[in-house]
């Protein structure tokens, strides 16, 4: 099965490099691109660079928080869980990333999440949730393209009785695609196969895709406004879930083919060369979900 992703995300990765390279280059200046042009507030950004970023998330109504192993691990006789099948999970993030250059085009991260947990059926929670890192290579990196293969790995530090982690390691490959396309548009773009290693029957592989839009030539008095549009879609290729309803007996079903799109938008500000602030809001667009409705306030410092 992971030979046949593998296979599906090198696929992709042709495509869509064919694709944007296809495209009217537009000189962008004689430099090329830094982190600090990439504006993305959810979607990861294929620019390498020195940067520690601080993001605070609230997310409410995840009503299917088993789905994969992804969220949390399943409880009671299925794993080592939260112990009642839940009906709805709020939560809030505060992640501590850094990001430093190991070699050109090269750089190295590590990102550190801690979870406040407001379920409805098993006790409010918080500590640690699994930490990540990875590295990212741009082997395309030029002033009308930066093309990244970026692989991150997560690791089980979270706390999976309290519903803090998922009890499993996971690896992670992405592509990570920076393309100006005039006039101040700039769209980025990825796609990320999150696979569980060493869960149980619950795990199963997730597709991560992304698609932004941002528009950098926007100014109020001394600050740079930068609106940004993202849309973000998973597709479960695998694993369960549990289904709570309201009037019947939990029960297990196939997570395969869940879809999930939400639509994100929001604007990032800046001033000088010090760093950046983004403020935006994310909507599920379809039944399936991770969330109804999410808020996100990030603080980037350019090292």
């Amino acid at each position: 099965m992971h030979r046949f992703l593998l296979s599906i995300l090198t696929a992709t990765a042709t495509v869509m490099t064919v694709w944007v390279t296809s495209e009217k280059a537009r000189a962008q200046g004689t430099t090329e691109p830094v982190i600090r042009d990439s504006n993305v507030g959810y979607i990861d950004p294929a620019i390498p660079g020195d940067i520690f970023r601080f993001r605070y998330d609230a997310a409410y109504q995840n009503i299917r928080p088993t789905r994969d192993e992804f969220f949390w691990a399943p409880g009671g006789r299925f794993g080592p869980g939260p112990s009642f099948p839940e009906t709805n999970v709020d939560y809030q993030d505060l992640q501590f990333y850094l990001e430093q250059m190991i070699a050109p085009q090269a750089s190295g991260f590590v990102e550190l999440p801690v979870r406040f947990l407001n379920p409805q059926q098993n006790p409010n929670e918080a500590g640690v949730a699994d930490m990540n890192a990875g590295v990212k290579y741009a082997f395309i990196y030029e002033e009308d393209l930066v093309s990244t293969f970026q692989f991150r790995t997560y690791a089980p530090t979270g706390n999976v009785h309290e519903g803090l982690g998922n009890s499993h390691a996971s690896l992670e490959p992405a592509l990570l695609v920076y393309k100006p396309l005039g006039d101040g548009w700039v769209t980025e773009i990825e796609l990320r196969d999150w696979i569980p290693v060493g869960g149980n029957d619950f795990a199963g592989n997730i597709l991560r895709y992304g698609v932004g839009l941002h528009y950098d030539h926007m100014w109020c008095s001394c600050w740079q406004v930068v609106p940004i549009a993202e849309f973000v879609g998973w597709t479960s290729l695998g694993g369960k879930e549990t289904v709570v309803e309201s009037g019947q007996p939990p029960f297990v079903e196939s997570a395969a083919g869940d879809t999930i799109l939400n639509i994100k938008v929001g604007l990032r500000l800046k001033r000088g060369d010090w760093g950046d602030i983004y403020m935006g809001y994310g909507r599920a667009l379809t039944g399936d979900t991770w969330y109804q409705n999410t808020f996100r306030i990030e603080l980037r410092l350019f090292l």
